[in-house]
């Protein structure tokens, strides 16, 4: 495993991060001796950062989470995440607190190194269902909220989940005021490291990357499988998940994935293999989060750190899809 510092936080973590979302499963169900086996595999091959959030199974996976590491006591650097909405509290500086204090409750933790908001954010008419960019910088929103939080030890460094508007998200960024952000980034949406072609479908986030870079934010890349379209074996859902990025619905991502078969074989590379590497390529990358279910899931996707990118003639064979939308 390689490592990466997470930007102006300084902190060192390994740039493949142990992501313990719903999408794999294993963190939020009933299966703790299946847990501590994956999350020590993980760790003997040099995962250091571990993600959860309240919004994984309802709580259940920073609950499952917190019993593995009072069990097994590893030294890591640990990131969970709040969410507001949909209903807006009427004081959001408050609840942004008592959230995080119920993580830290469910973890069985005394504090975190960072706390991340997870709402999505947006202005204008997409407001309706987010949070503003005021409900999170103003004199009472989020953002207060979370230096509350440092003042009383309860973390050390705080971020947001770049989901939502991207003009919205740009400006989180550019209020200098977090440490750390989600990036939603793959080898189907790669608009915050590459520019958008014309006529691009899915959401545009307008070179994110870049702009985080620029002021010094340690960047998680999330999404890095595209929900799991990007794999040897992806799911065929009853029912149509709900796009967290819009233009990018599991069964239009399902689509272009299909478009992407000639990126795997040669050096035992799989699709998987090849979406992680694809991430690690870019510099301002701190971690990509990898929701790992089994040790073989672990094992793949470690073997992706320190594996080197991709050559120019597959870069711009890359593009061409992009540019007519895998067509």
């Amino acid at each position: 495993m390689e490592y990466r510092t997470l930007g102006k936080t300084g902190i060192r973590i390994s740039e493949i991060s142990f992501g313990c979302g719903a999408v794999g499963g294993l963190m939020t169900a009933d299966r703790h001796a299946e847990q501590v086996e994956v999350i020590r595999r993980a760790l003997d091959l040099g995962f250091t950062h571990f993600d959860t959030a309240a919004s994984y199974g309802d709580g259940t996976s920073e609950t499952n989470l917190g019993k593995v590491l009072r069990e097994i006591e590893p030294e890591i650097t640990l990131s969970t995440k709040v969410r507001l909405g949909p209903v807006r509290p009427d004081n959001l500086k408050e609840a942004t607190i008592a959230a995080a204090e119920q993580g830290l409750a469910r973890l069985g933790r005394e504090s975190v190194d960072v706390i991340q908001l997870h709402d999505h954010v947006a202005n204008g008419e997409w407001a309706h269902f987010s949070l503003s960019t005021d409900d999170v910088l103003g004199a009472e929103g989020v953002l207060e909220g979370f230096k509350k939080l440092r003042e009383r030890g309860k973390v050390r460094f705080f971020g947001f989940t770049a989901l939502g508007e991207p003009g919205a998200l740009h400006e989180l960024v550019e209020s200098g005021g977090f440490h750390t952000v989600q990036v939603y980034y793959n080898l189907l949406n790669a608009t915050a490291g590459y520019p958008a072609p014309a006529g691009f479908q899915a959401l545009d986030y307008g070179l994110l990357l870049e702009k985080a870079a620029a002021h010094e934010m340690g960047v998680f890349a999330i999404r890095v499988l595209a929900r799991g379209a990007l794999t040897a074996a992806p799911r065929i859902e009853k029912k149509e998940p709900r796009a967290l990025s819009p233009g990018s619905e599991y069964s239009r991502d399902l689509e272009r994935a299909r478009k992407l078969g000639w990126l795997t074989g040669g050096e035992g590379r799989t699709l998987a293999q090849a979406a992680f590497r694809f991430a690690l390529m870019r510099p301002e990358v701190s971690a990509a989060l990898a929701g790992c279910a089994s040790v073989k899931e672990v094992e793949e996707t470690a073997a992706c750190s320190g594996a080197g990118g991709f050559s120019e003639e597959t870069i711009s064979r890359l593009k061409g899809l992009w540019e007519s939308d895998f067509e």
